[in-house]
């Protein structure tokens, strides 16, 4: 059916409007050369828009190319609308209703009365004014709904990528918050870091002030270094002057020391012996010693002939001291004589720094027993030009020393004698006898004498060596009788807890009630 010749010049123009332009492209490009014909210099691709292809396709309506298009367009569009109503109305709906639901989204949509012309249904203008005026509503409507659907959808694309971006902008804010964490933290640390470099700043300061004092000081130091090497350089020659001098002096110092050393070693004695004996006599008599007593003579010759062998004389304390006091007051003018007691943590030195000291009579107490006897002898023999008194506290403490140290000491027990077992006050005035080197004394043993006392001494146990040392200091019967008086019969009793007389048979026949002895009976009181 031809439908072009049916509309009005108005409504074909409007049908070449609603066509679209990719269409009408389409079909002059598939057919190029009738293309050419109605518009000759052109090629399709070149149309550009809806105006100038509908125009084009007005102008040619006439001709079998354009109108067999138009006509095509039509045909199909009606088919399309038709199908659309009969689905409709097949489930039942009206007519009007399937119109209502399909015409506004035709292409006649802007000019239905055109669609009424073309199916031959004639009806009223009134009736098509409103069925336009509706599906126009409808069109409108529905663009409007779509428009707002497309609206929705591009908002709900924009509302994801605002939460999407929400929650990226979120995750940066936790992570700016941890970093805020940090920075702060940071910024504390620098802060304190500040804090600290304005602190080093002060002290900078204070040491750059410092340093510029120093600075001061330095050139001050240097000005005085050259004044004293300009100093020092003057007094060279006065210093090598000195140098001699001083040498000199110490080569003289030493001779001193040589002199003094070799002095100490050598003992020393009263350069008048007989009056060293008469002044102690005045002070044995006032510590209330009987001088009429039998062991009176025994007493002074026994201790003036100790006294300056340059040996250590072991006594006990208590006999010891009274004896000590005795001897200083006769011999170096006052009774107070030093006193170095033994202590655990001791030293050689200290020892020697003792004796070292101008003392004439030194005392060592309690070193018997407590301290090394060959040491101890050792320093004492550095010192023979003391007088060196080692006081025990118990005789018995010598039982546990070897006897070979009787050979190097003098052992002299007093505890018989009154004037010693008490603390008396002397009331002699002191005094001072001159002393020189004492030569070591030539002893000529007597025979006689010497082999009694080494018999005694081998029957009392003591030991060959001792025995035929001591033996060999005997020159008479007098230093026999004082060696067995105030030595070796009150160390056996006293020391060794023996009985002598219960155990020498040769000491019963000399000292024993039928002996030749004469003071037996000293002896028999003393020692039985």
């Amino acid at each position: 059916m031809n439908y072009l010749p049916i509309l009005t010049e108005a409504e074909i123009k409007y049908i070449c409007s609603v066509i679209y332009i990719q269409d009408s492209v389409w079909y002059f490009k598939r057919y190029p050369k009738d293309f050419a014909k109605i518009m000759p210099g052109f090629r399709p691709t070149s149309l550009k828009n809806q105006e100038q292809v509908s125009a084009l396709l007005y102008r040619s309506r006439n001709q079998a190319f354009i109108s067999s298009f138009i006509e095509k367009h039509i045909s199909r569009w009606l088919d399309e609308i038709q199908d659309e109503i009969t689905l409709k109305t097949d489930k039942g709906e009206s007519k009007e209703s399937a119109w209502m639901q399909t015409l506004p989204f035709c292409f006649f949509v802007d000019n239905i009365s055109i669609f009424f012309k073309l199916i031959g249904d004639e009806q009223p203008e009134q009736y098509v004014s409103l069925i336009s005026a509706s599906i126009k509503r409808i069109r409108d409507l529905d663009i409007s709904h779509k428009r707002i659907k497309t609206t929705l959808s591009n908002k709900k694309s924009e509302v994801m990528r605002l939460e999407d971006d929400i929650r990226c902008v979120q995750s940066e804010l936790d992570k700016s918050s941890k970093k805020l964490i940090e920075h702060s933290s940071e910024i504390k640390a620098l802060k304190r870091t500040c804090a600290d470099i304005e602190k080093l700043e002060g002290i900078v300061c204070a040491r750059e002030q410092e340093l510029d004092i120093l600075k001061k000081k330095a050139q001050e130091r240097d000005e005085y270094i050259q004044k004293l090497n300009d100093e020092l350089s003057a007094s060279k020659d006065a210093q090598l002057q000195l140098e001699i001098k001083i040498k000199e002096e110490i080569k003289q110092q030493r001779i001193a020391e040589s002199i003094e050393q070799a002095a100490s070693l050598k003992p020393r004695g009263p350069k008048d012996i007989e009056e060293f004996k008469e002044f102690l006599e005045y002070n044995l008599e006032s510590l209330g010693v009987a001088t009429n007593a039998e062991y009176y003579f025994l007493l002074k010759e026994h201790i003036c002939k100790i006294l300056f062998q340059g040996k250590p004389i072991i006594i006990c304390r208590a006999a010891g001291m009274v004896l000590m006091r005795c001897v200083a007051n006769t011999l170096v003018g006052s009774a107070n004589v030093d006193t170095l007691s033994f202590v655990t943590d001791i030293s050689e030195q200290q020892i020697h720094g003792f004796l070292s000291t101008k003392n004439r009579i030194v005392c060592l107490d309690n070193f018997i027993g407590n301290y090394n006897e060959t040491t101890l002898l050792t320093i004492c023999d550095k010192h023979r030009n003391k007088i060196i008194f080692l006081t025990t506290v118990y005789e018995r403490t010598l039982f546990y020393i070897p006897e070979e140290l009787l050979k190097y000491c003098i052992y002299l027990n007093l505890n018989r004698i009154e004037g010693f077992t008490h603390d008396h006050a002397l009331t002699e005035a002191p005094s001072t006898i001159d002393e020189i080197d004492a030569s070591y004394p030539t002893i000529t043993p007597d025979i006689r004498w010497s082999s009694l006392l080494k018999e005694i001494l081998d029957e009392l146990g003591v030991c060959s060596a001792l025995s035929t040392y001591k033996s060999s200091l005997i020159s008479n019967e007098a230093s026999l009788c004082c060696l067995l008086a105030f030595d070796v019969l009150p160390f056996c009793v006293d020391v060794l807890k023996i009985s002598p007389f219960s155990v020498s048979e040769r000491l019963n026949k000399y000292a024993g009630d039928k002996g030749r002895c004469s003071h037996k009976g000293l002896f028999k009181r003393w020692f039985v």
